[in-house]
């Protein structure tokens, strides 16, 4: 297997640089004076300064000596700037878009330059966007640094605001960036563009603009249209015609399965290494003035530091004597749910409401969930047998239309018991609906304030089911009536262990720049070591510097709920696994610390592990020819490793590809990135009294159990890209996000009868 990264070659082991001590004031006077020939950066309390193309043998600073690995950062920083102004000299028609991650468009490769008029070529395209970035590695036992190399497409357009005016071309209701040039880096940087707001007024040369800070003017020069397929399309058509608008658009779509073919990606970003690191035959020296230089291979690594992940058994029994080793449908086929012996849910009450219009397919949809599909591969026994209930009842009400009101009225006039869930038949077009006033979510606020869990479907399924849509729709509800069809084999250790997934959901008015972003809802999901759903918990809708306060709450209430239950005995050692949503900060493993202090019955170990795709790694498998799909002669997945597949990039760091060419639908799916695994650690200065031995450090076992968690989801029997802690955390707070613009709704009301239910699937 091959990575995206390409090995940077540095002689020594330490280095010379010189530097300053820090003020604003300093490395401004310095940019000022000597920009053209030196780079500056800050590090800590000094100006580090590099010397890049000036013969004055008078230095600026004092000569200090740095280790390449040790001072890493610095070294980093200083990298950087010499592939940086390298880069300029090299190649000086290039004007990058950012300096990191450095990012240039590639001069030629616009597939729709042919199709524009003339007037227009170069000023509007659809080019490659090349982006490096550097990065700390220990592959295959060796600490290194190097280049990652990713390819984009992105919109061109450079036409601005004032220009289109100037066409007639209709501005107001539009997105708009505001286009700014750095001081000091005209023609070295392009401008930045942030997107400010919606185009309210123009007025001459001027235009108002709604932004976050109420109406703000701007020049009409320094604004362009955001770069959406909507807004270029819109400016297409003015331009020219809605046939030719259309006739580019399609171009984009037509190329899509080229653009995203991995086999392709791969050969275009070895053009771009050898392009970048290679002149003449031979590999570029990046160096300045002070002897720091390096080299960078042209070819990409190959990677062997790899462990085998291997997929887990399914249980479906206490005594674990039920297994299936492939396949949880197959075993819940043969064996039924995991809980079967236990579940007290046997006969579901499940208030159904469909249109009256639609009743007849209704009632056959909801016999043929009940009682399954003769002759079904998948689904022949239905949800009633396949999950082993004694019954099934339906109770049917109707609505005139799709409205709120209907709705709440067909729930309130519900006069018989309790249901233990609802069904509710809703329309397609509820998706186009925005929050406050989508009934998709009223029906849910109202719902779960009664404890009930909902399971939608739209009328058009109810119309068109089949075996596979049943199939996972009796698995979702049965996991929302608090059923466990199936657990995996738990890691038998004298260490108590629970997985909890940290989820999170941004509340904010839009995405216009400034966009108050600083409160979040959370929640925290708990499962056991084998996949067991133990219980979910909310975390306040709370400013972001107050979250972990209320994290640490919610954290030493649900531990201690889980103690009482579970038996645990003072002295036992406990393990805290944590999934979290974002890169942490020290801030976390203050409430760590304090929970240690305050849950002090216990010896805790613990591990706060990131599972993200927001990074830049990529893997590739030359050996793979990929895959034919439900009997078409097209192969697809073609250079993607299979599944599974992984690479320890550091000790703290594995990335692992979950979808293979197996698992892809389409090839306009394209190259998926594998999540990439961290355990992180206390950064900077900080004080950890003898935290650091509290970390629990086994990458191996983690990357395991994450790998196992992702056939844990319950939404589907297929595995997912995700674990199911994070699945689980993130859809709620994705719900919870969307619920709270319904008047009325109160998240409280998710109390303890909910925690334990899957209610969010």
């Amino acid at each position: 297997m091959q990575l995206n990264y390409f090995p940077i070659n540095i002689e020594f082991d330490k280095y010379q640089i010189n530097t300053e001590l820090y003020s604003d004031e300093r490395l401004t006077e310095l940019r000022g004076l000597y920009n053209a020939t030196h780079s500056f950066f800050r590090n800590g309390d000094s100006i580090y300064i590099s010397n890049k193309d000036s013969d004055d043998s008078t230095p600026i600073g004092i000569l200090t000596e740095r280790s390449t690995f040790s001072d890493h950062q610095i070294t980093a920083s200083l990298i950087k700037h010499i592939f940086f102004r390298t880069f300029k000299d090299r190649f000086p028609r290039y004007t990058p878009v950012d300096f990191y991650p450095f990012r240039f468009f590639s001069g030629k490769d616009d597939i729709i330059r042919n199709a524009l008029p003339d007037s227009l070529k170069d000023r509007i395209g659809y080019k490659k966007l090349i982006e490096v970035q550097l990065r700390l590695t220990e592959i295959n036992g060796k600490k290194r640094f190097g280049f990652l190399v990713n390819i984009k497409r992105n919109w061109i357009f450079d036409i601005s605001c004032a220009e289109l005016h100037s066409e007639g071309f209709e501005l107001i209701g539009l997105d708009v960036l505001h286009a700014e040039t750095l001081s000091g880096l005209t023609n070295i940087l392009a401008p930045n563009e942030e997107f400010v707001g919606v185009l309210k007024e123009v007025i001459g040369n001027k235009a108002k603009v709604e932004t976050n800070e109420g109406l703000k003017e701007f020049e009409l020069s320094e604004l362009l249209i955001r770069k959406t397929k909507f807004n270029i399309g819109k400016y297409l058509s003015f331009a020219t015609s809605q046939d030719k608008s259309d006739e580019i658009l399609n171009i984009i779509e037509g190329k899509r399965s080229d653009i995203y073919n991995p086999k392709n990606l791969y050969t275009e970003i070895i053009k771009i290494a050898e392009h970048l690191f290679n002149e003449n035959g031979k590999l570029v020296l990046f160096q300045n003035k002070d002897s720091f230089c390096f080299t960078v291979d042209s070819k990409p690594i190959t990677v062997s530091n790899t462990m085998e992940l291997k997929n887990p058994t399914f249980i479906f029994d206490h005594a674990v004597t039920k297994t299936n080793n492939y396949n949880p449908d197959a075993g819940l086929s043969n064996y039924g749910p995991y809980d079967s012996s236990t579940f007290d849910i046997k006969s579901p009450n499940i208030l159904s409401i469909c249109n009256k219009n639609t009743r007849g397919n209704f009632t056959k949809f909801l016999y043929s969930l009940k009682d399954g599909i003769p002759q079904s591969r998948y689904f022949q026994k239905g949800l009633q047998k396949k999950y082993d209930l004694q019954d099934v009842v339906f109770n049917i009400k109707e609505i005139q239309d799709y409205t709120i009101n209907e709705y709440l009225n067909a729930i309130r006039s519900d006069d018989e018991s309790k249901p233990d869930l609802a069904i509710i038949e809703i329309p397609a077009a509820f998706k186009r609906y925005d929050d406050r006033n989508n009934p998709y979510y009223a029906i849910k606020a109202k719902l779960l304030a009664l404890e009930i869990p909902v399971q939608y479907v739209t009328a058009e399924v109810v119309k068109s089911h089949n075996e596979y849509i049943l199939n996972s729709l009796a698995l979702q509800i049965y996991a929302k009536l608090g059923g466990i069809p199936w657990v995996l084999p738990s890691q038998r250790s004298v260490d108590r262990e629970i997985v909890i997934g940290i989820g999170h959901s941004w509340l904010r008015k839009n995405q216009y720049a400034g966009s108050e972003q600083n409160r979040v809802v959370g929640i925290t999901t708990f499962l056991s070591g084998d996949g067991q759903y133990l219980l979910s918990d909310k975390v306040k809708d709370v400013a972001f510097e107050n979250y972990f306060s209320e994290l640490l709450k919610s954290l030493k209430n649900s531990i201690e709920r889980l103690s009482s239950e579970y038996g645990w005995a003072e002295g036992d050692t406990v393990r805290l696994i944590f999934h979290i949503f974002k890169p942490i900060k020290n801030t976390e493993f203050d409430v760590i610390s304090q929970l240690v202090k305050e849950i002090n019955q216990y010896k805790i170990k613990f591990a706060f592990v990131t599972i993200s795709q927001s990074h830049p790694n990529m893997i590739f498998d030359t050996t793979q020819q990929g895959v034919q799909k439900y009997g078409n002669s097209n192969v697809i997945g073609a250079f993607i490793p299979s599944r599974a597949s992984n690479v320890f990039l550091d000790s703290e760091t594995c990335i692992v590809q979950m979808l293979g060419p197996n698992e892809l639908k389409t090839s306009r799916q394209g190259m998926s990135k594998p999540i990439q695994i961290k355990i992180r650690t206390p950064q900077g200065n900080y004080d950890n009294n003898g935290l650091n031995d509290l970390i629990f450090h086994d990458l191996s076992y983690i990357t395991q159990q994450i790998f196992s968690f992702t056939y844990l989801s319950w939404r589907s029997f297929l595995p997912g890209e995700e674990p199911a802690t994070m699945k689980y955390s993130n859809l709620i707070s994705r719900l919870l996000g969307k619920m709270r613009s319904v008047p009325g709704w109160d998240a409280d009301s998710l109390n303890y009868g909910l925690k334990r239910k899957k209610w969010f699937l």
